[in-house]
């Protein structure tokens, strides 16, 4: 199985029922929701995987659980859904290796590419995830899946795109993956 797939199924496995509306990359909403660390949505419906920080009584990332993953359900009314078992097993969970200043997280389907989430520089500011994506490193917000057609076990994904600032700079970055 390529990795690419290992990613790709679980969305096809966890989805809503598609409303016939195929959205693109620009006309998805965007989810506000307290402590948003970064967020994943695909082109075959405005669901999307919002993965927050799960803080402890001082703010920092939890130790054990530092991240807490939920559907934004906006097919439906937009509410919010914790994931089940097998989605939160299977598909979107997070996995997490406390490093001392920092927690690498991976995610469940697709463990190759490593998160890295670390705590706010200042007190009470906002703590960020960074990753790399063809050598460059993204201080992470969005992740993009573009699926065009295909079968259900095997959909045919245009792009991956990865979307957030230069941790630097702050410059808005956006990488692309090509299948």
């Amino acid at each position: 199985m390529n990795a690419l797939y290992a990613l790709l199924l679980p969305w096809l496995l966890a989805t809503a029922p598609d409303t016939g509306t195929v959205p693109t990359a620009g006309h998805l909403p965007v989810p506000d929701d307290p402590g948003m660390l970064f967020y994943i949505q695909r082109s075959t419906n405005e669901n999307t995987i919002v993965y927050a920080l799960n803080p402890d009584a001082t703010g920092r990332p939890a130790i054990d659980r530092p991240v807490h993953v939920f559907w934004r359900r906006y097919q439906e009314d937009g509410r919010r859904a914790e994931l089940d078992f097998i989605q939160r097993t299977f598909a979107y969970g997070i996995r997490s290796k406390y490093m001392g200043n920092a927690h690498e997280l991976r995610c469940v389907a697709y463990n190759k590419l490593p998160l890295f989430l670390y705590p706010p520089a200042t007190p009470g500011g906002p703590p960020l995830v960074l990753v790399t994506v063809n050598g460059r490193t993204i201080r992470l917000e969005r992740i993009y899946l573009q699926i065009d057609g295909g079968a259900f076990w095997t959909p045919n994904v245009t792009f991956i795109e990865f979307n957030g600032h230069d941790p630097l700079t702050g410059a808005a970055m956006l990488e692309r993956i090509v299948p």
